[in-house]
């Protein structure tokens, strides 16, 4: 019978072993040995056990090395194969554990208890495991039982481990001997013994000693109950049990998210998720269903996988990259792709991945070609330019290391972007800056160097030895955006010859596009448009806008095309059937058709008011991108219907449309104005970059404060210039490696010429649509005080535009100031998504009532109509349009005046709104100022009024009235110049649609 002290001794020895105190546990242990009581056998046991695990703990190994190729499964016709390390051992037995095997082997033959007889055989099995004598280690465990003993007197505790210890032995030396399946068992029967011993809340997995667990390279050797989770779930995969093993492996992760200190046995855990996250991809395959489900699983898994990541890896040196985080970033970008991960939350999910991988890699163009691809999906247009501008940086250098080697013959770095990614990412970032920046310059530049980057590759490798051929598919896409490209600057140029170069290069490109991919649907969609806008070739267009319907049915912008050349033809009918047709296979048409067709106008104001004010209000049967391509055509259906059947009918329509304006733009005008970039949306999400850590996977999310530079550009948050100045900044590289940065990157501003293209004949090109700047930037409201440019005014310097503005009070100034705008007429929002569909909001509601204001206006009833225009003012304040039939209206009443400050006005807010200037010419002509009416008419059609029919007439209208006036000798060549522009006038209305085509440009 033990006395208290000597039972009180052996409670500290029991926590001293439990938590790895050896050295207090060894000083314990010599109590009871000195004083010859009755525990000295217990006490020799753990001085034993002492000496061996603190002689462990001084072995030096590196967790990186030696799990290095863990958890690589292959499968081959013997079966699956999985690599999966034995825990670290000593390869050649030292002195230190030969004494001890001496010295236990005295202890065993003294008179022992079984507890005492239990702890000496797992000891002794201990010191033979890790002096890699198997056969002995197996013999020591192999007499004992497999059930977890009871708790003695002795180790209450301490017994759970030493039980763990013996059956992991057991389950390693049988995997030794290829017994998977008894290995598998002992593993699993020791975890759930242990469970049933533990309180639901107490941790199965408790590192020993948190000082030398909280350093990777100090780690104890093995940590018995970590190591019967992971190999367990190792031995069901081998078995090819692929479902137990990747549940059983999903255990052993989610029990280490939560083990303290969370950075222990980081590196093996990395390995095991990384092996969980291919197991989950598999199982998904091609299933929709499975893919649903599994979305949150892999999201997690990719955010677990960059925590492990960064606990294992610091930050690169230079020209040193982290093969496995590259990995990793591929990896989550398709696994985002096959769980279809695509809304605005999944997608700053991906995003915090990514920005975390710039801090583990050094100028990796593989990062930030992925950033740009969800930078664009997400929305944050301004944010996506910089990600691009600083890839494009980065493999310009890199492409000179290509050509060196080339030159040179040596071998190319495999590390480096592959040219075909280089094209898709360029193909991407043209589309950004034509599509939703506007900037056709940018957009031709970067075409450019894709084709620069083709013709250079094929120079250098002609046999494609080293480097494969490029696609025709990505061949295709060059081509079809360096064409529209050279379309959305023929619609632009002021100079007829210009904008002839830049039409014929866009045909031919578009041409060139559609041929190397006929399946294509965007080159014969825009060849089909710029056939309409720059050549008015009906036919033609026509003829590509139904190859572009048959490849892809579900797209609008084709079968609006379709309908507006219908009605070039003053086919009103064919339009009218060919536009129903596209809008009944629309997911909005539910929307649009349910509507009640007989409300009155109060209730579309109320509707309207409700889509205002309506917090929860959302788009519910598609897209709101979706949902503006059918509200175009619901709004071209309707100005047919009028021109068909009359606008009474068009006024019984505007029931509907106003429900549909509710339906499609109900959830963008009710989140206001608030901010919708990526730096907001992560702040918003509790997101913040840089400062993932594993022990945030505890909890799922962090709440560190984030620190992100401004862009110079917009003056908000950024987190790509945030990103530069961590990577690229001196003070980053100096405090890491001692070593100061390049200079930093600047972006090429250089636009590509014009290509070398036979002329179209001298006419003039196409009106401009309103659109977002390059950059978000401060311009004059004056637009003859601007520099000449290709995008200038259709007003000319020396034409008094500002006539009657000083003498009559009111002025355009002052027009533009009393908008009750809640922004400023000269900032335009960054470029993101919402933004876009915030403005195409306002938009879309002043169309409709311009629309409404036309019928009345046709209906002589101009009261209803000035109405109409100031709700339409009202919904936008900015509107040229809306001004511009302001001004109308006042000119029918004969207050010249007040229209010219409208039509100035106008003018002012979109330079080149022909009917505007149209307008505005007509007044000066009304106001007996012929010169200046005459002056703008020039200006307009040599500019973008070329295709208008109404500036051409009134321009042959004035020539002719000169004429009359002039000599005989001048008369005559006025005369012939007042038919021409008539006959030309006459020309273009047979050919005029119902709306203009340029409401179409993409």
């Amino acid at each position: 019978m033990l006395s208290s002290r000597h039972q009180s001794v052996l409670k500290e020895i029991d926590a001293a072993r439990c938590v790895g105190s050896w050295s207090t546990a060894s000083a314990l242990a010599a109590k009871l040995v000195k004083h010859g009581s009755p525990g000295h056998v217990f006490g020799s046991i753990v001085s034993s056990e002492a000496e061996l695990e603190e002689y462990l703990a001084k072995v030096e190994w590196s967790p990186q090395e030696h799990w290095s190729d863990d958890g690589i499964m292959q499968r081959s016709s013997n079966g699956v194969r999985v690599t999966a390390r034995y825990p670290m051992n000593i390869s050649s037995s030292p002195k230190q554990l030969e004494a001890l095997e001496k010295r236990l082997q005295k202890i065993g033959k003294h008179t022992l208890s079984d507890e005492e007889a239990y702890q000496l055989s797992v000891v002794t099995a201990k010191v033979y495991f890790y002096g890699s004598k198997f056969e002995q280690c197996q013999a020591a465990v192999d007499s004992l039982a497999t059930t977890i003993p009871d708790e003695g007197a002795m180790s209450p505790v301490y017994v759970r481990q030493l039980y763990m210890a013996q059956m992991v032995m057991r389950g390693i030396t049988a995997e030794m001997h290829g017994d998977m399946d008894t290995a598998h068992s002992m593993y699993d029967t020791a975890l759930v013994a242990l469970k049933e011993r533990l309180s639901s809340q107490a941790a199965l997995v408790v590192p020993r000693g948190s000082a030398a667990g909280a350093e990777k390279s100090h780690e104890e050797l093995v940590n018995w109950a970590e190591e019967a989770l992971y190999r367990r779930a190792m031995a069901s995969l081998a078995q090819d049990n692929i479902d137990r093993g990747a549940d059983e492996l999903a255990v052993y992760i989610r029990v280490m998210d939560n083990v303290t200190p969370a950075t222990f046995r980081v590196f093996r855990r990395l390995r095991a998720n990384r092996l969980h996250m291919q197991l989950e991809r598999q199982s998904i395959g091609t299933d929709s269903s499975a893919a649903t489900q599994a979305k949150e699983r892999v999201m997690a898994s990719h955010r677990r996988q960059m925590a492990l990541l960064k606990a294992t890896y610091a930050f690169p040196r230079a020209n040193e990259a982290h093969a496995e985080v590259l990995a990793e970033v591929d990896g989550a970008a398709r696994d985002w792709e096959l769980v279809r991960a695509f809304s605005r939350v999944e997608s700053l999910r991906l995003l915090e991945v990514l920005y975390e991988a710039v801090f583990l890699t050094f100028n990796s163009p593989q990062v930030l070609r992925h950033l740009v691809h969800v930078l664009v999906r997400f929305g944050d247009y301004h944010e996506a330019r910089l990600a691009f501008v600083t890839y494009r940086e980065l493999v310009e250098r890199q492409l000179e290391r290509v050509k060196k080697a080339l030159g040179s013959g040596s071998k190319i770095d495999s590390g480096l972007e592959s040219v075909n990614n280089i094209l898709r990412t360029v193909v991407v970032g043209a589309r950004l800056f034509l599509v939703h920046l506007d900037s056709a310059h940018d957009c031709l530049s970067v075409v450019h160097f894709a084709n620069d980057l083709i013709d250079d590759v094929e120079a250098r490798d002609p046999d494609h030895q080293i480097i494969p051929p490029v696609p025709e598919t990505i061949r295709a896409q060059v081509a079809l955006w360096k064409g529209a490209a050279h379309g959305r600057l023929a619609q632009r140029s002021r100079e007829p010859s210009n904008r002839a170069d830049h039409h014929c290069a866009a045909l031919q490109l578009l041409r060139q596009a559609a041929e190397l991919n006929p399946q294509l649907y965007e080159a014969h969609y825009f060849l089909a448009l710029e056939l309409a806008l720059g050549t008015r070739d009906i036919a033609a267009a026509t003829a590509a806008a139904k190859k572009a319907a048959a490849l892809d049915a579900t797209r609008l912008d084709a079968w609006h095309l379709l309908v507006l050349l219908s009605t070039a033809r003053k086919d009103y009918a064919k339009a009218l059937q060919i536009c129903e047709v596209a809008m009944r296979q629309s997911v909005w048409w539910p929307a649009y058709n349910e509507s009640q067709p007989n409300a009155n106008k109060s209730e579309e104001s109320v509707a309207h008011s409700h889509a205002l004010h309506d917090k929860d209000a959302k788009a519910p049967m598609g897209s709101v991108d979706a949902g503006m391509d059918f509200f175009g055509l619901a709004m071209t259906h309707m100005a047919i219907e009028g021109r068909h059947h009359g606008f009474d009918t068009s006024l019984d329509a505007q029931p509907r449309l106003f429900a549909l304006y509710a339906s499609v733009f109900g959830s963008v005008v009710a989140a206001g104005d608030e901010s919708d970039d990526v730096a907001s949306a992560m702040e918003a999400a509790g997101i913040s970059i840089g400062l993932l850590a594993v022990g945030d996977l505890r909890t799922g999310h962090h709440t560190h404060p984030s620190h992100l530079v401004p862009s110079q550009a917009s003056g908000r948050p950024s987190l790509a210039r945030s990103l530069a100045r961590s990577v690229f900044s001196k003070h980053t590289r100096f405090s890491s490696h001692g070593e100061y940065p390049p200079l930093p990157f600047s972006a090429s501003e250089d636009a590509g010429e014009v290509a070398d293209v036979p002329k179209l004949p001298d006419h003039p090109g196409q009106s401009d649509h309103p659109g977002q700047p390059d950059q978000p930037k401060r311009q004059r409201s004056m637009p003859h005080l601007r520099a000449p440019s290709g995008d200038g005014s259709v007003l000319s310097a020396d034409i008094p535009t500002e006539a009657f503005f000083d003498k009559h009070g009111g002025g355009r100034s002052s027009t533009v100031t009393h908008m009750h705008s809640n922004r400023s007429v000269y900032s335009t929002a960054v470029a993101t998504r919402q933004s876009h569909q915030r403005a195409q909001a306002r938009r879309a509601l002043c169309s409709l009532w311009l629309a409404t204001g036309t019928a009345f206006v046709a209906l002589q009833r101009l009261d209803e109509a000035g109405g109409a225009v100031a709700e339409a003012l009202a919904a936008w304040p900015e509107s040229p349009e809306a001004l511009t039939m302001r001004g109308q209206l006042a000119a029918a009443e004969g207050q010249h005046v007040m229209a010219l400050n409208e039509f100035h006005a106008a003018v002012a807010l979109e330079a080149n709104n022909i009917r505007a200037a149209v307008a505005l010419a007509c007044v000066e002509h009304e106001l007996g100022r012929r010169d200046v009416a005459l002056g703008l008419l020039k200006n307009i059609t040599r500019a973008h009024g070329w295709c208008d029919p109404e500036a051409w007439y009134w321009l042959g209208r004035l020539e002719h009235e000169l004429a009359l006036e002039c000599d005989s000798d001048a008369r005559t060549q006025m005369l012939r110049r007042a038919l021409k522009y008539s006959s030309y006038a006459l020309e273009l209305e047979s050919s005029q649609p119902v709306r203009p085509f340029s409401i179409l440009r993409p």
